[in-house]
């Protein structure tokens, strides 16, 4: 009799600490739908308009931007090569294509060599630039020569289609099974040899070093013995970082596993699967929260995760489920939450795409996105072919 009591009193004490956050839930759901139809029906409904009436003009925007790109990484080359070497631009550019007809014709363990080379010219070159002058502070670009030299020549496009093969295969198997194919008598050490130049031709370091682990100490000698003493040291380097990044990679299970379980209890909640016999209304909210949920996982964001369970929990009144503290803090998470939706909203009636699906007339908006493209275009076009003009010249002093 005292323990229903003391439940039943309990109840009453999570029913009065969650009252405060019902009205708050009513705005933020009425918030919740606005930007939902917004980012499910106008937006995709406008991307899909822009993409149809501006096809050429977006078309030639990518082609343009990404030779663009080609040509400015290949620049920073250029200039760093003249610059060290003491020699003009157009006797750098012949090196340069020196360096790209040995890098087609050498083996893969070359090539690396190469690739290797130039991406420490690359992190040379632009660690002096002013951050507004480098054109990739926060990644080394490789860029593929080949785009310059040898443009028409589609035989150099990577991997053969039986390389491509096993590659895929050894991404798909384990570690055991890596083990047995390359524990075979007769074909074992020319399978880890091969694996090996596949790995570094695809750039898949752990890949790389899940075989260098699965294969007898036997094997490794054997690889290593004829190697020269440099070579030797930078494949010791990478070998290394490679079992650093797993090191790493094992100490964040611990957190990857609180994501995994939150991420699953929300599965179980907002699904779309999960949702076929529950109402209209439940089913939109669901969609809402699914959405956050999907990018919070991306983002291994276990706390956003962990405030998104609370607040389902509590807006679907499962208050079981919840300590009081947790309901008590809700009304906070709430507020928080109506701020955030109220920012989201001003920032999409800016957007092109707000209330597409309602407009009468799209001549003033297709004349701006015109405007805007053209903007990027024309600017585009000038730069891509002022790099194109001064490299012809370049090649031209070459014969």
């Amino acid at each position: 009799m005292q323990h229903d009591l003391q439940k039943a009193d309990d109840q009453k004490i999570r029913t009065e600490l969650f009252s405060t956050s019902s009205q708050l839930i009513k705005k933020i759901r009425k918030l919740e739908k606005d930007h939902s139809d917004f980012l499910l029906c106008d937006q995709m409904m406008y991307h899909d308009w822009r993409k149809l009436t501006f096809r050429e003009e977006l078309q030639e925007i990518e082609t343009l931007e990404r030779r663009q790109k080609i040509l400015n990484t290949f620049q920073v080359h250029l200039n760093y090569v003249a610059t060290t070497s003491n020699v003009s631009p157009a006797q750098a550019y012949a090196m340069l294509k020196e360096e790209e007809g040995q890098y087609q014709c050498g083996d893969d363990m070359w090539k690396y060599v190469i690739d290797n080379l130039r991406k420490s010219r690359y992190e040379s070159a632009t660690q002096a630039l002013p951050r507004t002058q480098n054109p990739a502070m926060d990644s080394v670009e490789r860029v593929d020569f080949a785009e310059i030299f040898f443009r028409d020549d589609s035989a150099l496009s990577g991997l053969k289609r039986t390389a491509r093969s096993v590659y895929h295969y050894l991404s798909d198997i384990d570690n055991r099974k890596i083990e047995q194919h390359l524990a075979d008598p007769t074909a074992g050490y020319r399978l880890f040899k091969e694996s090996l130049q596949i790995t570094i031709k695809c750039g898949d370091w752990h890949l790389l070093g899940r075989v260098w682990k699965s294969a007898d100490p036997g094997y490794r000698q054997r690889y290593l013995h004829n190697m020269p003493m440099h070579l030797k040291k930078f494949w010791q380097k990478v070998i290394s970082d490679n079992e650093r990044d797993e090191a790493l990679e094992e100490s964040r299970s611990d957190a990857d596993t609180v994501l995994r379980a939150t991420y699953y209890k929300l599965v179980r909640l907002l699904h779309p699967d999960k949702l076929v016999e529950q109402s209209l209304e439940y089913q939109q909210w669901a969609a809402v929260k699914w959405q956050r949920t999907q990018a919070a996982y991306q983002d291994s964001d276990v706390a956003a995760l962990k405030r998104l369970e609370m607040l389902c929990l509590a807006e679907l009144g499962q208050l079981n489920d919840l300590t009081t503290e947790e309901i008590s803090q809700c009304s906070n998470l709430f507020e928080a939450e109506l701020e955030s939706l109220k920012k989201n909203i001003t920032q999409c009636t800016q957007h092109p795409a707000w209330k597409f699906s309602s407009r009468r007339s799209y001549d003033s908006l297709k004349q701006s996105e015109y405007d805007e493209l053209r903007k990027r275009l024309i600017p585009l076009r000038a730069d891509v072919s002022a790099m194109e003009v001064l490299l012809e010249g370049y090649a031209s002093k070459c014969h």
